[in-house]
């Protein structure tokens, strides 16, 4: 009997090669033995990988709403039909919580990854390119991993030594058969996600383009997009010295630039990648559904506007920063109440954008946080960074010379709110630096959460607790 596997695949009816792949949406059933045949199929699975990614429980929604919902940079701008209103409310139960189906697309997503990791080394074709795909699954199954333990564990250094519950590691395709997965320190975690990024990176080659032909150079995992992912899973480990060096190698190797305070707005429009994009997911040439910018789109075509952004956000922003109210929010009055929306995402259809994941800004702020960090602080680099950044979006900013560790953390923290905003991070800062969640401008009843509570993170889905005897639940739940 032949054994099969549902994939986030696309058809290759009509097509002459793997260029248009990500301009198909994922529709086949196919088995393992006919998809992994060849490299081709090998390619198909892979493409449909990358296009699992801008699901709406992934990065088409969930995971890059809820680190700022639950943070404080979103609000909601009406009252019925809302996603993710569990988490804002902080009233999540392991029952019904919005972000079980996080947890269970994020593992679908695994089990097809690491289908392609097994199979592919047999499919017939080209040894390099099979070397390829490997590789670039074994970044996918890193970010998934990584992805996953923000989501559902407490940060590294909740324990001095990584020794608390992280997640299920999962490095191997699932049968019914096996026996019940367990749950991995955050160390253990950790060191998986490593393997995978550094295994990957000794894999590809310096030319830094991925084995899909379609779309940018930025939409698929290569070297040197794997050591940015690299360098921010070092900062979350608190690995200082090695967040520092890749970093700094990345930012010296002049493949990104940043872009100017006067070219910042322009980058969010379009589909084109801009010269400080790192690693971002493409939206298909004839994409016509919904996506992350109907959600946020001021003009409320699709009917699903609702994340609006709070004052505690545009607040931080001064009257001359380029990513501030004038610039980078539309305005828009909401039954008579004034709500500004991002322009980061601004639609769905032929309005969707890619959605940025890796962008080298933040390589500057993971540099100039590592900088005190590391065993020898460099208080010149750190502070050359954060006034780089600072006075990208605003020319007039004043020229910082900070001396203490806290005083750079702190202002690290400030340039990561407002550079990375609705970009899924905040939530994930404040929790690794130990810092309390503080909401004003929001609804709830609960608004301020400190660090160690334990609603901060995510339960279980109660049907995994109750179908498997080794699944630890979270506190609180």
């Amino acid at each position: 009997m032949k054994k099969y596997l549902i994939l986030l695949i696309v058809s290759l009816l009509g097509f002459s090669s793997c260029e248009k792949l990500l301009d198909k949406e994922p529709t086949d059933k196919l088995s393992l033995e006919d998809l992994f045949k060849d490299v081709q199929g090998a390619k198909t699975a892979l493409a449909g990988a990358y296009r699992a990614l801008l699901d709406e429980n992934h990065y088409g929604k969930n995971t890059m709403v809820y680190p700022e919902i639950l943070a404080g940079n979103i609000k909601f701008s009406k009252n019925t039909n809302l996603r993710l209103e569990d988490v804002y409310e902080v009233i999540v139960d392991a029952q019904e919580s919005s972000m079980n189906a996080t947890y269970a697309s994020l593992y679908s997503e695994l089990n097809n990854i690491n289908n392609i990791i097994k199979y592919t080394p047999d499919a017939a074709g080209s040894a390099n390119d099979k070397a390829k795909i490997v590789a670039e699954a074994k970044v996918i199954r890193a970010l998934l991993h990584f992805d996953l333990v923000r989501i559902f564990a407490r940060p590294f250094n909740y324990t001095s030594n990584g020794s608390h519950l992280g997640i299920s590691v999962l490095l191997q395709p699932q049968l019914y058969s096996d026996p019940s997965p367990q749950r991995a320190t955050v160390a253990e975690t950790y060191n998986a996600i490593v393997k995978d990024l550094t295994d990957a990176i000794a894999t590809f080659d310096d030319t830094n383009v991925g084995v899909l032909n379609a779309g940018s150079k930025q939409n698929y995992f290569t070297k040197s997009s794997t050591n940015a992912l690299l360098a921010k899973v070092y900062l979350y480990q608190n690995n200082w010295n090695a967040a520092f060096t890749l970093a700094d190698e990345i930012i010296k190797g002049n493949q990104y630039t940043l872009l100017t305070n006067a070219n910042y707005a322009a980058s969010w429009t379009g589909r084109v990648p801009s010269s400080e994009s790192i690693f971002e997911l493409a939206i298909e040439t004839n994409f016509a559904g919904g996506g992350l910018g109907v959600y946020y789109e001021s003009t409320n075509l699709s009917s699903y506007r609702m994340y609006a952004a709070t004052l505690d956000l545009t607040g931080l922003y001064s009257a001359t920063d380029v990513r501030g109210v004038d610039k980078m929010f539309n305005r828009q009055a909401v039954d008579a109440t004034n709500y500004l929306f991002t322009k980061k995402y601004q639609g769905g259809a032929t309005l969707a954008t890619p959605v940025k994941i890796l962008r080298l800004s933040e390589l500057h702020l993971i540099r100039a946080e590592a900088a005190v960090e590391k065993t020898i602080p460099d208080f010149t680099i750190a502070n050359a960074d954060l006034n780089l950044i600072r006075k990208r979006g605003d020319a007039s900013a004043n020229t910082l010379n900070l001396t203490t560790k806290t005083a750079v953390i702190d202002a690290v923290l400030l340039e990561r709110r407002k550079e990375l905003a609705f970009e899924g991070n905040l939530l994930y800062d404040l929790m690794r630096c130990k810092k309390d969640i503080t909401r004003t401008d929001v609804t709830p009843v609960v608004k301020n959460l400190s660090t160690d509570d334990d609603r901060l993170i995510m339960p279980l889905p109660v049907t995994t607790v109750n179908a498997n005897k080794n699944m630890k639940q979270n506190p609180g739940y």
